[in-house]
C-alpha cells in the first residue's frame, strides 16, 4: 500500500531526489550526500523500501569470533587429543569420573579408543593420531587468524559441517549480517518526485519536548514489527529458576527450608545414619575426603556416646571416633536432615507435625555420563510426627510431583537408613529410560533414638538435575553447568514454571 504524498519527511524527500536519476547508490553514498549518520540513513533507506518507493540489495558477510575456551583449545590441545595422549604415555587408563566426559566421548567418535576390562586403551586410529595435526584444531586456528572476508566466506561453505560442531562446543561463534549493498529508487518512487515534504519529528528529544515543537508537527510512524537486531537481556540460569520453583512448591505444601555446610565429617555423613564404617560408600571410589581439614572433631558428647552404642549393638563390630572425625564432602543432604531430626526432635506436641527440606549441592565420584555428574543438586526431606506410616510419603511425594506433571511410580528399595524403603522413578521417552527420581522411606528406630526423639520420621532425597531433562531442552547435565553464554542466550523452556 503505497503512502500518501503529504506523509513524506523532507529526509525522505531529499533521499529521494538524490536517487531519481536510477543509479545504484551504496550507503555510504547516501550518507555523504545527505549528511546523515548511518543510523539515520538506514531508518529513512527502510522505511521507504517497505512502501515500495526504493529498492534495495543486500549482501552475505560473516563474522568470526573464536571463544576463549577455543583459544585454550588452540594453544593446549583439545581434550580428546590430551586424553588420547596421555594414554599413550601409560599404554591405558583406567575408567573414572575423574575423566572429560567431552574427552572421552569425541575421543570415542573419532575412534581413537577401545575400552577392555575397565581401561581405555588406543586403537590403530588412536595411536597415529597422537601427536598429528587435529583436523579441528587447525580450523580453529585458521578461523581466529583469517581477517579477509572472502577467504572466511569461502572457509564456512567448505567446512561448515566442522565449524557447526565447533560452535555447539563452545569454541566459535559466528554471526551473519546482511548490509545494505544498493539502493535505487522504484517507478512508485519517482511518482513522488516534487510532492510536498513535510517538517516531521523523527526522533524525541529533551528539546523538542521542552520548546513545544512537537504540538505543531508530526511524528514519522513506526512499524513495530520491523526486524531488528535480538538483544540478549540478563537472565536467571534455568538451573537456578528451577531450584526456586521446587523450593516455592515445597514451600506451599507446608513445608520449611533448612541448611547446612558442604563440607561435613564422616559421623554426620555416615555414622548418624546408621551406616558402618566399613561400607563401601565410605571409600574414596565414591566419597571425596579432604586432607585439610583431614579431621573435624564431634562436639556433641552426647549425640556420640548414642551413636557409638547404635553401632557396636546394631553391627556387632569395632567403631572407631578417629574414622567417625574424617572430614568429605557431603554425599547427600540427608547430613542436614539428620541434624534436624537432633534439633526438633523434642518440642512439644502442638509443633508436630514439623516438615522440613533443604536444597543444595553434594558430591559423588561417580562415572560421568549424561545423567551422572561428580556434584549435584539434591533435595532432601523430612516430616517429623506422631503414627506417620509409608502411606503419608507416598501421597506426599505423588502431591509433590503432580506440580511438576511427572506420573512418579513407586518400588521396594533398600538404604541404610531407613525402614521400610522405597524409590520413585518415571519413565523418560526421550532418552527411552527410567529415571530414578528419589529415594526414601521411614528413619530406622535406631537413629531416632540416638538423635534422642521417639518421634516418626519421613524421609527422602531426590535428584533435581535429572528432572531438569523434561524442562530445559539439553541432552546432558554437563550442557546446562558448562556455562557457554551460545547456550544461555538461547536455550528455550520445554515447560512453564
Amino acid at each position: 500500500m503505497v503512502r500518501a504524498p503529504e506523509g513524506i519527511s523532507k529526509e525522505e524527500s531529499s533521499l529521494l531526489s538524490y536517487l531519481k536519476d536510477g543509479s545504484k547508490r551504496s550507503m555510504e553514498e547516501v550518507c555523504k550526500a545527505l549528511g546523515i549518520d548511518q543510523s539515520a540513513a538506514s531508518s529513512y533507506v527502510e522505511g521507504l523500501e517497505k512502501l515500495g518507493y526504493i529498492s534495495i540489495q543486500r549482501s552475505k558477510q560473516y563474522s568470526i569470533k573464536v571463544t576463549e575456551e577455543g583459544k585454550e583449545d588452540i594453544k593446549e590441545g583439545f581434550p580428546e587429543e590430551r586424553l588420547i595422549g596421555i594414554i599413550a604415555k601409560s599404554g591405558e587408563l583406567k575408567i573414572s569420573g575423574s575423566i572429560d566426559s567431552i574427552a572421552l566421548g569425541w575421543a570415542r567418535k573419532n575412534g581413537w579408543i577401545a575400552v577392555e576390562n575397565g581401561n581405555l586403551k588406543l586403537t590403530g586410529s588412536g595411536k597415529s593420531a597422537v601427536g598429528k595435526g587435529y583436523p579441528y584444531r587447525e580450523l580453529l586456528g585458521r578461523l581466529e587468524n583469517e581477517e579477509d572476508r572472502l577467504r572466511i566466506e569461502k572457509l564456512i561453505r567448505e567446512e561448515k559441517d566442522r565449524i557447526g560442531e565447533l560452535m555447539k562446543r563452545g569454541l566459535a561463534e559466528i554471526k551473519e549480517r546482511n548490509p545494505i549493498s544498493s539502493i535505487s529508487i522504484t517507478d512508485e518512487g519517482k511518482k513522488l518526485l516534487g510532492s510536498k515534504a513535510e517538517e516531521m519529528i523523527t526522533s524525541l528529544s529533551r528539546d523538542i519536548i521542552k520548546s513545544d515543537i512537537w504540538k505543531s508537527r508530526k511524528f514519522k510512524s513506526y512499524d513495530v514489527s520491523d526486524p531488528t537486531e535480538r538483544a540478549y537481556p540478563a537472565r536467571m540460569h534455568p538451573s537456578h529458576r528451577f531450584f526456586n520453583y521446587i523450593r516455592s512448591v515445597f514451600s506451599s505444601m507446608g513445608f520449611s527450608e533448612v541448611e547446612g555446610p558442604i563440607i561435613n565429617n564422616a559421623f554426620w555423613n555416615f555414622d548418624a545414619l546408621f551406616s558402618p564404617q566399613d561400607h563401601p560408600t565410605r571409600d574414596m571410589q565414591d566419597t571425596f575426603f579432604l586432607s585439610n581439614p583431614k579431621e573435624i572433631d564431634i562436639s556433641d558428647l552426647g549425640v556420640l556416646s548414642r551413636v557409638r552404642r547404635m553401632h557396636k549393638k546394631g553391627w556387632n563390630g569395632a567403631w572407631k571416633e578417629s574414622i567417625a572425625k574424617q572430614a568429605l564432602l557431603r554425599t547427600h543432604n540427608t547430613v542436614v536432615s539428620v541434624k534436624n531430626i537432633l534439633k526438633y526432635g523434642g518440642l512439644e506436641e502442638s509443633a508436630y507435625p514439623v516438615k522440613l527440606f533443604s536444597l543444595g549441592k553434594v558430591f559423588r565420584n561417580e562415572s560421568i555420563d549424561y545423567k551422572h555428574l561428580n556434584e549435584l543438586n539434591q533435595l532432601d526431606g523430612i516430616i517429623i510426627g506422631n503414627s506417620l506410616t509409608l502411606s503419608n510419603l507416598i501421597f506426599t511425594m505423588r502431591e509433590f510431583y503432580s506440580y511438576l506433571g511427572i506420573d512418579v511410580k513407586f518400588k521396594p528399595s533398600y538404604f541404610p537408613f531407613v525402614e521400610p524403603g522405597m524409590e520413585g522413578y518415571y519413565y523418560n521417552k526421550e532418552h527411552n529410560d527410567n529415571i530414578e527420581l528419589f529415594g526414601g522411606g521411614i528413619i530406622r528406630k535406631e537413629i531416632t533414638k540416638a538423635m534422642g526423639t521417639s518421634k516418626t520420621v519421613l524421609a527422602w532425597g531426590m535428584g533435581l538435575d535429572r528432572m531438569m531433562f523434561d524442562y530445559v531442552e539439553t541432552s546432558s547435565l554437563s550442557e546446562i553447568y558448562r556455562n557457554q553464554v551460545g547456550w544461555l542466550r538461547n536455550f528455550r523452556y520445554k515447560k512453564s514454571m
